[in-house]
């Protein structure tokens, strides 16, 4: 018993040496920081500090726990995203952004975004104006479609198209494109979260015209055509084009639609998906794709089709939810209008993706003499396959060319966790370090270098 009295004792004198907030928020280091982030952070510092107390930790020193404080700050206010060099050969990237904006873009745009604009402003009536006129005009003239319409994603686009005309209704989708993409995105949830009900119809490899015919009931409304992302079946499979699925649904007054997933403008030298001229052409009822994957624009999901359609899904309160901000409504323009006049230069993705295989090697070879005078730098010049990435052309491999590099004291593993660390993104294969060139700007061959300058250097 007199040991705990003394335990308790030893306790409470060392609560009463934690430091009082205010005393803390007084000190000189903190004068020109936030003062009620600071007291928060201090709040909670102290709290772990008396429960540490309680657990028979130590005390840090005054100094100690200002420091601690101090680094609480930094770290809240230090931006967590950084710009980082994608040499992995995977243009759209998921998880490094996709589709990037060139300078000039985002030069064409800063007026637009830093002053007021015509948002929603028609300067000719000076009343309310059109959100979407601008996209409306440009992909109009680029598709030959009747009318467009944007919101935030694809899987929005979905969700709209699905809630407008399926409501308590039946959708009609084969059991071979009811796909999962990154994120656990379901095209079947959904679906069902737009309120329609699915109706699946084949099997997982095959499906007939006619099981789609078989289905239509009079609780019909939509017939869907999804994109299979990210995989592609072969082998014993059969599926049916989307010109006869149209063909049909709207033989039975039903509503067509296609999920293209990315979708393409510029012809792409070996891939046989249709683009999206192509599939306009065709006279759909609706078809929508994503902005930042293909196209190269930002994250944006764009639905096309039948003017009386696209006016009920403008009708319809689930838009305001999903709305584009004024960011995307000027930069998918800048894109667009960039595909008009030609000038790829403004696209990035287009940029990478139609790149002469002998300026990727010129590039491949002149990072690789440079990287060879570094001490302990072995680089040798190799051929590459890229992939387009983010769900787009999962069959289609890009000839590439980069560079295959290991380093005589430092493991494969440890020197590639070092890189990522400094900004450079690479893949690895048969224990060598690649770096692909072809998301790779002429002005990152230096950068690569000068990241491993310090790496080797810090080792």
């Amino acid at each position: 018993m007199l040991n705990s009295l003394k335990r308790t004792l030893a306790l409470r004198e060392a609560l009463s040496q934690l430091p009082k907030i205010d005393k803390l928020l007084k000190e000189p280091r903190f004068q020109n920081k936030n003062p009620s982030l600071l007291k928060r952070l201090a709040q909670e510092l102290i709290e772990s500090l008396r429960q540490g107390l309680c657990q028979g930790q130590p005390l840090p020193s005054y100094a100690e726990i200002l420091a601690k404080i101090d680094r609480a700050y930094c770290a809240l206010l230090t931006p967590s995203s950084k710009p980082l060099i994608n040499a992995t050969g995977i243009i759209l990237q998921t998880n490094l952004g996709r589709s990037i904006f060139s300078p000039k873009l985002l030069e064409k745009i800063t007026p637009l975004l830093s002053g007021y604009n015509n948002l929603e402003y028609n300067l000719a009536t000076g009343e309310r104006g059109e959100r979407y006129a601008s996209i409306q005009k440009l992909l109009c003239a680029l598709l030959g479609c009747e009318d467009v319409l944007v919101v935030n994603n694809n899987a929005s686009a979905v969700l709209l198209i699905t809630n407008t005309f399926a409501k308590d209704k039946e959708v009609i989708i084969s059991r071979g494109e009811l796909i999962e993409i990154g994120g656990s995105f379901r095209i079947p949830e959904v679906i069902i979260s737009a309120g329609a009900h699915l109706k699946e119809v084949g099997t997982t490899n095959k499906t007939y015209l006619r099981d789609y015919q078989n289905a239509i009931t009079q609780d019909s409304a939509l017939i869907i055509k999804a994109h299979q992302s990210n995989f592609k079946q072969i082998g014993f499979v059969q599926e049916v084009c989307f010109e006869d699925l149209s063909k049909l649904a709207q033989a039975h007054h039903l509503i067509d639609y296609y999920d293209v997933g990315s979708g393409y403008i510029t012809p792409i030298d070996g891939v046989n998906e249709a683009s999206l001229i192509a599939i306009a052409a065709k006279n759909p009822s609706l078809v929508s794709f994503s902005g930042d994957k293909l196209l190269g624009g930002p994250q944006a999901g764009i639905i096309f089709g039948k003017k009386h359609l696209i006016d009920q899904l403008k009708k319809n309160h689930l838009l305001r939810a999903l709305r584009v901000d004024k960011f995307t409504i000027f930069a998918l323009s800048a894109t667009l209008q960039a595909y008009i006049e030609g000038d790829l230069e403004m696209i990035p993705t287009q940029r990478m993706l139609h790149e002469p295989l002998e300026s990727l090697r010129q590039k491949a070879e002149q990072l690789a003499q440079s990287l060879n005078t570094l001490s302990g730098m072995q680089c040798v010049l190799t051929p590459l396959g890229s992939m387009a990435g983010g769900g787009a052309l999962p069959q289609e491999e890009f000839p590439s060319y980069g560079i295959a590099l290991s380093h005589m004291h430092i493991k494969t593993q440890a020197l590639n966790e070092k890189i990522r660390q400094n900004g450079l993104i690479a893949r690895i294969q048969n224990d060598k370090i690649l770096l692909d060139m072809r998301c790779l700007e002429p002005h990152h061959l230096n950068a690569i270098k000068q990241i491993f300058l310090e790496v080797l250097n810090a080792k």
